[in-house]
């Protein structure tokens, strides 16, 4: 069976969350995209203002995507995990959170009933408003799956699972890229025929796309090498049987 949607991270280059950190793709349009309804606390990184991040939480399956209803949604600061601000997707999936602050160092939490929980982290600081939030949600089964395709039998219940996407400074997928982390787990790129998770690659495909699974949880940085690119590298918290979603940019 073609599992499509483990690679994961396809969807992550058109999203400002990840991608307009400091780019030209910033969005500065306020409001709630949809049926999802949030709240903003805490103070950030920046002070004074608002920011608003929105997008659509989504479930990953066999056969694509599908957009998710009732995600709970929390943005925190990285620096202390105080709340920054909270949502529920609608029932379109949708939501948006509004943050009391000009800029923030933060994190982004979805969690929905007994899928895996997921982690995204922007590789800089956010400065401006943020539409098309990727929020992916695994099951149990597509979760075991991917970690099938990897040869990740033994990821352990205390470490980590990353998916990371590496891109240029115009935005575009780097192919040809070998991710690093510190620690490191085990890593795996998409490949093959189908273009699924495997060991085999050396390095990222036409996607960027890498994964570091089993990963000792704590605070991970990472980064990717490229003979003739300089990535920068950032650092991330890695909690133990979640998913960290992040990029990796020059």
């Amino acid at each position: 069976m073609r599992l499509v949607p483990l690679a994961i991270l396809a969807s992550l280059s058109a999203s400002a969350w990840l991608v307009a950190c400091g780019s030209d793709n910033k969005s500065t349009t306020d409001g709630n995209p949809g049926g999802g309804s949030g709240s903003g606390s805490g103070s950030g990184s920046g002070g004074n203002g608002t920011l608003t991040l929105s997008g659509i939480a989504k479930e990953i399956t066999a056969t694509g995507t599908t957009p998710l209803p009732g995600v709970a949604l929390t943005a925190y600061n990285a620096s202390d995990d105080s709340m920054l601000g909270s949502a529920t997707s609608g029932s379109d999936g949708t939501f948006s959170i509004s943050v009391h602050a000009s800029s923030v160092d933060g994190y982004l939490k979805a969690t929905y009933g007994t899928y895996k929980t997921t982690y995204l982290y922007p590789p800089h600081p956010l400065t401006a408003d943020y539409t098309g939030v990727p929020v992916f949600m695994l099951s149990s089964n597509t979760y075991a799956a991917a970690n099938a395709l990897l040869g990740n039998t033994g990821q352990g219940s205390g470490n980590g699972w990353i998916a990371m996407l590496v891109e240029d400074a115009n935005a575009t997928p780097v192919a040809g890229a070998a991710v690093t982390s510190t620690p490191m787990g085990t890593v795996g790129y998409n490949g093959g025929a189908n273009n699924l998770p495997t060991t085999n690659a050396s390095g990222t495909g036409s996607d960027g796309i890498a994964y570091d699974v089993n990963v000792t949880a704590g605070s991970v940085t990472v980064s990717a090498t490229k003979t003739g690119a300089t990535f920068q590298s950032h650092s991330i918290k890695v909690r133990p049987d979640a998913v960290t979603l992040t990029l990796v940019t020059e």
